[in-house]
């Protein structure tokens, strides 16, 4: 028997910590477990109050007990792009094979929903635009085909197993993360607030030309949400696009950051050109979400919030650095 409990992997990662501490407030009716691997003196303080079980995608043992009394997992667990590819052995090992021991825990527990974050990187460089989910994938590092990878094993489990999966190709996610032991401070925004912060400038590598398609993090928890609150008969093919409707070259995000650093310390933020070459012909970025928008969400974009409560973030971290 299940008690409706959500549980999310990966839960006090940089995605995973917004996300839990977003469904605690908006959604308090939806009991939830974080997984992690962190020690208990290493948890943050938003989840001192919650259910918080030490598992690991590779223990199966311990897998089995994260799922008591679950009935839907947000499978964030996984290596980062940086990680995979210093060491691709254990990229397979944990988005590949965990991904499989997770989904086998869950047919032996009888949990029978799942939504998987794979990344927009499966459909590789160059794909045609618009980039929708009947879009080729055709990954070329080891981020993006473990992830395809575990997206094959996801939908063995779909059509084998009657199991109702969602596996979600996220675009960039950026924002504050819900703690400061969160370590992923070389994404784009994050680099950029911390530069500001320290250094009182911000220097890009490039020309800052080249176009991601970013989404909040809030609006990434948001998303989640919506999905949530959907029927499996609702879940479609059970294939999703959730980026944020917003291509920005490098560059522009840099002024946004200029723009939310004026605002909360009343100065001018200088933003320096690199002198390496952009990819040639790089322009916007069409990844649509017309199928996400179709089944009823739509992101907010708030990107000054997202990047307001990054600089705070890194002033804390700073901050601590200088007592």
């Amino acid at each position: 028997m299940t008690d409706g409990r959500i549980l999310i992997t990966g839960g006090m990662g940089y995605v995973g910590g917004r996300m839990a501490v977003h469904l605690s407030q908006a959604r308090p009716e939806m009991p939830l477990r974080i997984m992690t691997r962190r020690p208990a003196d290493k948890w943050p303080d938003w989840a001192a109050n919650m259910d918080v079980v030490n598992a690991d995608v590779l223990d199966s043992s311990s897998l089995h007990t994260a799922l008591e009394g679950v009935e839907i997992v947000i499978h964030l667990a996984a290596v980062n792009e940086n990680d995979c590819i210093r060491d691709p052995d254990l990229a397979l090992e944990v988005n590949g094979r965990g991904t499989y021991l997770l989904l086998q825990a869950c047919q032996e527990q009888n949990v029978n929903r799942m939504i998987y974050f794979s990344t927009f990187h499966v459909y590789g460089p160059g794909a045609i635009q618009p980039i929708t989910e009947l879009t080729a994938t055709r990954p070329v590092h080891p981020y993006a085909f473990t992830h395809r990878l575990a997206e094959d094993y996801v939908n063995w489990f779909r059509l084998r197993d009657k199991m109702e999966t969602m596996i979600v190709r996220l675009s960039n996610g950026f924002g504050y993360p819900a703690d400061t032991l969160t370590n992923r401070w070389t994404l784009v925004f994050n680099d950029m607030c911390t530069q500001a912060v320290e250094t009182g400038e911000v220097r890009l590598r490039s020309k800052g030309t080249q176009h991601r398609d970013f989404i909040t993090l809030g609006d990434l928890a948001r998303g989640t949400e919506h999905l949530l609150s959907l029927g499996g008969n609702d879940w479609g093919d059970g294939l999703l696009n959730l980026g944020g409707d917003c291509s920005l070259s490098i560059y522009q995000a840099a002024e946004h950051v200029a723009a939310a650093y004026q605002e909360m310390y009343g100065k001018e933020l200088p933003i320096r050109l690199g002198d390496a070459d952009d990819p040639a012909g790089a322009g916007p970025v069409e990844f649509s979400i017309q199928k996400l928008k179709q089944s009823g969400f739509t992101p907010t974009g708030d990107i000054s919030g997202e990047v307001k409560g990054t600089l705070a973030v890194c002033q804390k971290i700073a901050d601590r650095k200088a007592m």
